[in-house]
């Protein structure tokens, strides 16, 4: 999927993929994980199984989330772009954490070297290069069980390519801790924190399908807008559309090159879809959507179906006014991206894709923190499967 993330963030992204850690606090008792509500017209074909609903907690200085699919992220930083990232695959076979990190930024064609991952000065993992992932093969023995029992440290630090990096260390445990509740693992030999004798863990739970509409031809909306990656022209809105109050208040607001800034796509034979410019600072531009028959009749809002994380802290959401669409015809996906600065290294993502019944919610990936971490690396808070 086309991500318009262009970044020209170059962390020393150091990989994702596992989880693992400890901190004396124990994770308060995980809510009850609600059933995903299912959609309207549109909706994602429901899963064959067990739904969950994700959820994103925080525990001192560590974020743990867990998506629908109860895939679970756990995660800390500083404001040094450094970053430690542990995720963990749901399910009784599902393979043991990895152990992603990210320090400072390079440049794209520049290689940080060797990195290596502390605890109060006691060495718990050395990997080379960009390709700094550590996804161990099992638990007994590896930096993944290494950086669980770090969690009692003060501070894990990050060294390489001529940077280092401070990450805290408290709430690591509670953190894992949480994870482990919520995928079922307490007490049992897959446990990161808790372990036991149990080997009954949950399967990961279904995720709904999500089925594209058939791919029809975008001539004569070549011109449409890409916020991000330049100011199109030539593409004028309906009549009806221009003629409505809210979008000439809209207008109204904006300035002559960012009024020629229209998002236009055909999505089927008898509907396209209109963005109408509104506002943008120095890396966010904010559309209102439409949709309408081929001739400008029947212009309705877009209709976008949210589903949000439920969060202990403020981690995003959808309204109407949408950030930095883009529409990917080839995958018939509607992404925004709002932006928390200027590099793309946080803020929420959210995806839709155009069904013969409408749009879906088809993944939704965020980060509250400007560490300096790659979008591909965010915990998702929504995934779907096609």
């Amino acid at each position: 999927m086309r991500m318009m993330l262009a970044a020209s963030l170059a962390a020393l992204t150091l990989g994702a993929c596992g989880q693992q850690g400890g901190d004396k606090t124990e994770a308060p008792g995980a809510q009850a994980p609600a059933p995903a509500p299912t959609g309207t017209p549109g909706a994602a074909t429901p899963a064959n199984g067990p739904t969950m609903q994700s959820e994103v907690r925080q525990f001192r200085d560590w974020h743990a989330v867990c998506d629908n699919g109860n895939l679970c992220v756990a995660y800390s930083g500083s404001d040094a772009t450094s970053w430690i990232r542990i995720t963990r695959e749901p399910g009784p076979t599902a393979d043991a954490p990895c152990i992603g990190f990210g320090l400072g930024f390079v440049g794209h064609d520049e290689s940080p070297g060797a990195v290596t991952l502390s605890a109060d000065n006691r060495r718990i993992l050395r990997t080379q290069g960009v390709d700094g992932l550590y996804c161990a093969d099992g638990l007994a023995g590896s930096p993944v069980e290494g950086l669980i029992a770090a969690a009692d440290a003060n501070t894990l630090t990050l060294e390489g390519g001529g940077q280092k990096g401070v990450v805290p260390a408290s709430g690591l445990k509670a953190a894992l801790l949480w994870i482990d509740e919520r995928q079922g693992r307490l007490n049992t030999t897959t446990a990161l924190v808790r372990r036991g004798t149990g080997t009954a863990v949950p399967p990961a739970p279904a995720l709904p399908r999500v089925v594209p509409a058939p791919a029809i031809s975008q001539a004569g909306f070549e011109g449409a807008a890409d916020p991000l990656e330049g100011t199109p022209r030539g593409l004028k809105l309906p009549a009806a559309l221009e003629a409505l109050d809210e979008v000439k208040a809209c207008r109204a607001e904006g300035n002559p090159t960012l009024n020629q800034a229209i998002l236009a796509a055909r999505l089927d034979q008898s509907t396209v879809l209109w963005g109408v410019p509104c506002g943008s600072g120095a890396y966010n531009a904010t559309y209102v959507l439409y949709l309408a028959r081929p001739d400008g009749s029947g212009v309705r809002a877009a209709d976008l179906p949210e589903r949000t994380a439920r969060t202990e802290g403020d981690i995003g959401g959808q309204d109407q006014w949408l950030v930095n669409p883009f529409y990917d015809a080839e995958r018939r996906t509607l992404t925004v991206f709002p932006r928390g600065r200027g590099l793309g290294d946080c803020g929420t993502i959210t995806t839709w894709t155009w069904t013969t019944g409408g749009f879906v919610l088809s993944e939704q990936r965020t980060m509250a923190d400007c560490w300096g971490m790659n979008a591909d690396l965010w915990p998702t808070t929504w995934r779907t499967r096609s």
